[in-house]
Order: C-alpha cells, then sequence, then structure tokens
C-alpha cells in the first residue's frame, strides 16, 4: 500500500520538472524575435558623402605651327638635373613667362595656361576651402610617344611677390589627370587652389612634369 503512493508522487514531479524546462525554452525562443525586431529597426548609419573628382578626358591636338611667338622654347642648360635631389627646385623651373604664354619643354610637350577663374570652393574631406581660383592646366602632346601623366603632373601655386606664400590646393574641386597622354592628344586638367583676393595681383604657377623634365613657370595677375 505504500508503493502506490510514492509512485505517484514522482511522477507528479517529473512531470513539473518537464513542465518547466518546456516553458523556459518556449521563453527564450519567444524574445529572439524581438531581439531581431529590434535590431531590424534601428537607423543605419549614414556615410559621409565624399566629394566626386572627374578625370579630365583628352582629345585630339590641333596641328602645331613650326613657328609661334606665343610659345616659349626655354634653354635647358638653365635646368640642374640634380635639383631635386640637393632640394632648391628652383633650378628645375624654367624661366618665368607671362601667365598666356605657353612654354615647349624637351622640344615637343607644350604646356600652357587656360583664363584663370575666380569661384569660391567648398571645403573637402580634411580641406579648409574658401575664395580661391581655378587654374586651368593644358598639356599638349606633340612628340611620337606616350607621355606618363597621372603619376608625376604637379601643379603648385604661390601668391604675393617673390617666393610669394603657398597657395592650398583643394583636391576635391581639382580634376585627376589622365593615366598617360597619347602622342598627339590634348588635355586640359583644371586645379583650384584657395587665393584670398588681395594676393591675386602677383600669382605664381609652376607645372612640372616630374623627374627629367624641367618646369614650366608662369606668373602674372590672376584677378
Amino acid at each position: 500500500m505504500l508503493i502506490l503512493p510514492t509512485v505517484l508522487v514522482l511522477g507528479l514531479g517529473l512531470a513539473a520538472c518537464g513542465g518547466g524546462k518546456s516553458n523556459s525554452a518556449a521563453s527564450s525562443s519567444a524574445s529572439a524575435p524581438v531581439s531581431a525586431s529590434g535590431s531590424a529597426s534601428a537607423p543605419a548609419a549614414s556615410a559621409a558623402a565624399t566629394p566626386t573628382v572627374q578625370t579630365a578626358q583628352p582629345t585630339a591636338a590641333p596641328p602645331s605651327p613650326s613657328e609661334d611667338s606665343n610659345v616659349a622654347t626655354p634653354d635647358a642648360s638653365s635646368i640642374d638635373p640634380n635639383a631635386v635631389e640637393n632640394g632648391d627646385l628652383s633650378k628645375d623651373e624654367y624661366p618665368e613667362v607671362p601667365l598666356d604664354k605657353s612654354v615647349r619643354i624637351d622640344g615637343d610637350v607644350v604646356i600652357s595656361l587656360g583664363q584663370l577663374q575666380a569661384q569660391d570652393f567648398a571645403s573637402g574631406p580634411g580641406e579648409v576651402g574658401g575664395p580661391g581660383v581655378m587654374v586651368p592646366v593644358t598639356v599638349t602632346n606633340n612628340s611620337g610617344q606616350d607621355v606618363a601623366l597621372a603619376s608625376v603632373l604637379s601643379t603648385t601655386v604661390n601668391y604675393g611677390e617673390g617666393g610669394g606664400t603657398p597657395a592650398s590646393e583643394i583636391i576635391s574641386a581639382s580634376d585627376a589627370a589622365p593615366a598617360t597622354l597619347a602622342a598627339g592628344q590634348t588635355v586640359t586638367v583644371n586645379r583650384a587652389f584657395v587665393i584670398p583676393a588681395e594676393g591675386r595681383g602677383s600669382v605664381k604657377v609652376v607645372v612640372d612634369l616630374g623627374a627629367g623634365h624641367g618646369a614650366a613657370t608662369f606668373r602674372g595677375s590672376a584677378g
């Protein structure tokens, strides 16, 4: 007579334990959708907008006259081939010419500037914009072989007399140069620089095609 109550009690205990585990699992699985739903409803972080830099597109170069009074052909003997290594970049620059002149370097590559334009530049990431000048740099390849451009083309601007003050370039407002410039092609690469209005009376622009080339140097008023 004592065996039956004991078995009955054990059975009720096991049932109670099983029920508790089942309820716990149900509670856990029910909470999962809530968490997933909460995560999905959270707003996604917005990426900072990056200014788009366009690449200048080359076109066929116009016929080049054999004699052009607007194109200066500087004496290469004024260039020191070790100027960069010696830290004296002034000896890597050809004599200055007016802004509206062109410079022939290495005989067959001509560098010229377009009309400098006053503009206000917005600030890109890590930049400080402001009033400045857009400098159109045109490179014409009249040689018989391609010329590397993107990896070597450098444009620097100083404003004021003498050495002047270096102008900051706004990369986000400037064009990227194409990788190469094929023989018989020309390209204009716009470069943006912050230059205060009071400093535009005397602007020096230096365009360099890298090692082995002298730099074309221009000076004049940008305002």
